[in-house]
């Protein structure tokens, strides 16, 4: 939807940028204080209040009438996805253990679902009557329907899993820390291609807005369809082969990417990055818990926390250098993530063999030396 704003509001790369950064900066609000939330209020008071934020950010972005807005606009819509996804993620850590990088990658397969629709949708939309803002207005009717089907649901999202249910993942990475910084270069790569590949297509490419925007739904329709083969893949392999094979990828479609200069290559470029970025989140949340088998709910908090900053400081880097030195020499910082990504997870090291247990199993109170 970038270029449709930018092209209303004529803002420059840097400016494009501080949506992206808004929406990191609003998550890092939240990592911040959710757990302290959480224990005042529960999971699913939680969960409905980030549907009501998301309501609010839609207008607001319906409704806007200068930068000031749209921004202000992703900084609550960060708010309220970063909401769901610690509310969803730990619930599905503590309550499925060695099944929860599977349920995660399901999860995402979910969020694309809706992705794929919104941008299928978009160049329909802006030939109507309000142009692109009919879509945050759609999305906006779309939440209110969804607050009722979530008072429903309290007893689900807020109850512990029953005690026979939990288990402990006996997994170690030999330099777990390292999978910080893989997960942290991967929110960087993916969320690149996400916010610039449209723009990339308008500005390096010379193609019109329309075209991006087809491109940008051919690329979501790829991460839907290997988001669903992703889990299973996560489930067989774990998450470092997943993550490795998917950073190698990404440093074709950024290739790719910068040729397209034609509709085919357009689709091309689109098609690739659908493939390349579809499970870079999943697996690298598979990574960081993998390593810390002991400190999940830690290391969700911390993950959440990390991607946020990333978000804030790389897309505004890559727009700064983009109005200096021009998107296409910026847009390189990308495949250079992905090679320094593929570097921490080599350095990681493998994980172990899973293993899960009841906890109440002797076993499960092992600490991690005593599992080496």
């Amino acid at each position: 939807m970038l270029p449709f704003i930018a092209a209303d509001f004529s803002m420059s790369h840097t400016v494009q940028s501080l949506h992206i950064t808004a929406m990191g900066s609003g998550g890092l609000i939240m990592g911040l204080l959710a757990e302290r939330i959480r224990r005042r209020i529960g999971r699913h008071a939680m969960l409905i209040g980030a549907a009501l934020f998301s309501v609010v950010a839609a207008a607001l972005l319906a409704g806007a009438r200068s930068p000031a807005w749209s921004i202000s606009a992703l900084a609550l819509a960060g708010v309220s996805v970063t909401t769901i996804l610690i509310v969803g993620q730990a619930h599905l850590v503590a309550r499925y253990g060695g099944a929860a990088p599977r349920m995660i990658g399901e999860v995402n397969l979910a969020y694309s679902i809706g992705a794929v629709l919104a941008t299928f949708g978009l160049p329909v939309l802006v030939s109507a009557i309000l142009g692109w803002r009919m879509l945050p207005l759609i999305q906006a009717v779309a939440l209110l329907l969804v607050i009722p089907m979530l008072l429903r649901g309290r007893h689900g999202v807020d109850a512990g899993p029953p005690e026979a249910s939990r288990v402990v993942i006996l997994q170690v990475l030999r330099r777990p820390r390292m999978a910080y910084l893989a997960m942290c270069l991967s929110v960087a790569v993916e969320w690149s291609f996400l916010f610039w590949l449209a723009t990339n297509l308008v500005s390096v490419g010379g193609l019109n807005a329309i075209t991006a925007a087809k491109a940008t739904a051919v690329m979501w329709a790829t991460i839907l369809v290997l988001r669903a083969i992703g889990s299973r893949l996560l489930a067989s392999f774990g998450g470092g082969p997943v993550l490795t094979g998917s950073l190698i990828v990404t440093i074709a479609a950024a290739v790719v990417l910068q040729q397209a200069e034609t509709v085919p290559r357009a689709m091309a470029a689109a098609v690739l990055a659908g493939v390349a970025i579809a499970n870079l989140y999943p697996a690298s949340i598979a990574l960081v818990v993998s390593g810390f088998p002991h400190r999940t709910d830690h290391a969700v908090a911390r993950t959440t926390l990390l991607s946020s900053s990333t978000l804030i400081l790389f897309p505004l880097l890559l727009g700064w250098l983009a109005d200096t030195e021009g998107l296409d020499v910026a847009f390189w910082l990308v495949p250079a993530a992905a090679l320094l990504a593929l570097a921490a997870v080599r350095l990681a090291g493998s994980s172990r063999p899973t293993l899960t247990l009841p906890a109440s199993s002797g076993l499960a109170s092992l600490n991690k030396g005593e599992i080496i």
